[in-house]
C-alpha cells in the first residue's frame, strides 16, 4: 500500500478514536446525569414519605380527640369505658394498618426507582464496555498504520548517495 492510501486510513482510523473517545464522556455524563435525577428522585420520595406520615399522625391525633372521655359524659362508667376502649383500640388498629399501607407502598415507590436505576447502569456498563473494547482496537489498529506509514515513507525515499 502507499503511504497516501496509509495516510487516508489513518485519518480515518482518528476519527474512529475520536468519536469512541467522545461516546466514552457521553456515557459518564449519562451516568452523572441518572445519578443526579435519581437523588432528586429519592428525596423527593422522602418528602412524600414524611408528609403522609405526617398526615397519618395528624389524622390518628384528630381521631383520638374524636374519641368521648367516658368520665366527662357521666351515666355508666362500666359502660361508657368499654365503648371507649373499644374506640381507641380500633383508632389503633386503623392507624397501625394505615401505617403499614403507607410503608408498603413508598418501599415500593423506592425499589421500582432502584431497579430502574440498575437496569440503567447495567446497560451503561455494558455500552461502555463494548465502546472501550472498540476503542482499544481502534488505538491498536492507529498504532500499526503509524508504523506502516512510517515505514512506507522510509522505503519510498529517495538515497542519494
Amino acid at each position: 500500500m502507499g503511504w497516501v492510501t496509509l495516510s487516508l486510513r489513518k485519518m480515518v482510523m482518528t476519527q474512529k478514536v475520536s468519536r469512541l473517545e467522545h461516546r466514552l464522556v457521553q456515557l459518564s455524563q449519562e451516568q452523572q446525569s441518572m445519578h443526579n435525577s435519581s437523588s432528586y428522585a429519592e428525596r423527593v420520595i422522602g418528602i412524600d414519605k414524611t408528609e403522609a406520615f405526617k398526615a397519618l399522625q395528624e389524622k390518628f391525633t384528630q381521631d383520638l380527640n374524636n374519641i368521648t372521655n367516658p368520665i366527662t359524659q357521666g351515666g355508666n362508667q362500666a359502660n361508657a369505658l368499654a365503648q371507649y376502649q373499644v374506640q381507641l383500640q380500633q383508632s389503633q388498629l386503623d392507624y397501625m394498618y394505615n401505617k403499614m399501607m403507607i410503608e408498603s407502598v413508598f418501599t415500593a415507590k423506592e425499589q421500582a426507582l432502584q431497579d430502574k436505576i440498575n437496569d440503567k447502569q447495567t446497560y451503561l456498563d455494558l455500552e461502555q464496555e463494548q465502546v472501550e473494547t472498540q476503542l482499544e482496537a481502534a488505538r491498536a489498529e492507529l498504532e500499526q498504520l503509524d508504523d506502516a506509514v512510517s515505514k512506507d515513507i522510509e522505503r519510498s525515499t529517495i538515497s542519494l548517495v
